[in-house]
């Protein structure tokens, strides 16, 4: 341990005697938002100086420390020499990573976190998007607006949309969100489209719940008012009579009904009311109604008599003479 002291030591006096004692690293990050266990990981930021060796210390949980270095371009932007992720992270928690140039006391430092099979950057502040108000639109008339977190130090934020409406788009580094609703995302009423504007940095996450209403579109018709369908006629089959008739006792002479119909007015009465499907009381009991004989009228001629219609030739008895009698 004595001597892993005494060969730092010596390698700053040797960073003093080849670096200004004024260059100070200003910046150090990771090349990328994190590390897996298989790849190689290098460390990158920019000193004020220009043109020097930067030294990058990793401390990890047990106080163990590893140094890596680099040499910064005229502008002063430095990378490390990629190294196996493995062999600078054996303990899982959290390291903290110093990048200096002359005095460690004056370096700029970062903390990481190492789970075992990640390497991860733990942020000085935490990733928060300012609030966005719920929006109204009409159909073919577009809204935008800009989401922007609430530290506004964070940088290299990248902004996107979950569960959006079609046509709906953010620019990813400006956050700048741009939606026209079209004649289709429109109804009879008011359409709601509840998606997240969604905030990554790193390793660090955030949403924004928002809810957009495109105002109603379209007039609901009335209703037509349809007439009724006639309902159909039903054609009933004629039924066939039976005859005689079911009042008729086939014992008894077809005759007498019709005697009763043409003398009881109360039979008459009853019959007319009750067989209207027949066409004579002569019908119902099975007889054939007589015809009735038209009557002629006119005058006969000398010797001829009008007799049921027709005229008749009448013969007129002789007179004898009075001898003939004799």
């Amino acid at each position: 341990m004595r001597k892993e002291l005494t060969g730092f030591a010596i390698f700053s006096l040797f960073l003093i005697l080849i670096n200004p004692v004024y260059a100070e690293v200003t910046e150090i990050a990771m090349g990328k938002s994190f590390y897996t266990i298989d790849e190689k990981i290098s460390f990158l930021g920019s000193e004020n100086e220009g043109s020097i060796l930067v030294n990058v210390v990793v401390k990890d949980p047990t106080g163990s420390t590893k140094l890596l270095g680099g040499f910064s371009d005229p502008d002063g932007v430095f990378e490390t020499i990629p190294q196996s992720v493995e062999n600078i992270f054996s303990a899982i928690g959290i390291y903290n990573v110093t990048a200096f140039v002359n005095k460690i006391e004056n370096g700029t430092t970062i903390s990481i976190q190492f789970d075992g099979t990640r390497v991860l950057e733990i942020a000085d502040s935490t990733l928060e998007l300012n609030s966005i108000s719920d929006k109204i639109v009409e159909v073919e008339n577009t809204v935008s607006f800009t989401a922007s977190v609430s530290d506004s130090s964070i940088t290299n934020v990248v902004f996107s949309l979950e569960n959006e409406p079609t046509g709906a788009t953010i620019n990813a580094d400006t956050g700048k969100f741009v939606w026209t609703p079209s004649k289709s995302q429109g109804n009879i009423q008011d359409v709601f489209y509840t998606f997240y504007i969604v905030a990554n940095n790193g390793n660090q996450e955030d949403k924004e719940k928002i809810t957009i209403t495109v105002k109603q579109a379209y007039v609901e018709p009335e209703p037509v008012q349809k007439s009724p369908e006639p309902e159909p006629e039903l054609i009933t089959e004629p039924q066939e009579l039976q005859i005689p008739a079911a009042f008729v006792d086939e014992t008894k002479d077809p005759q007498s009904y019709v005697d009763r119909y043409n003398n009881e007015a109360s039979y008459k009465k009853w019959f007319d009311e009750n067989h209207s499907e027949y066409d004579s009381i002569y019908q119902a009991v099975g007889l054939e109604e007589p015809k009735i004989k038209e009557k002629k009228f006119g005058i006969c001629g000398p010797g001829t008599k009008l007799i049921d219609g027709v005229c008749t030739i009448v013969e007129k008895s002789k007179i004898k003479p009075w001898w003939q009698f004799w």
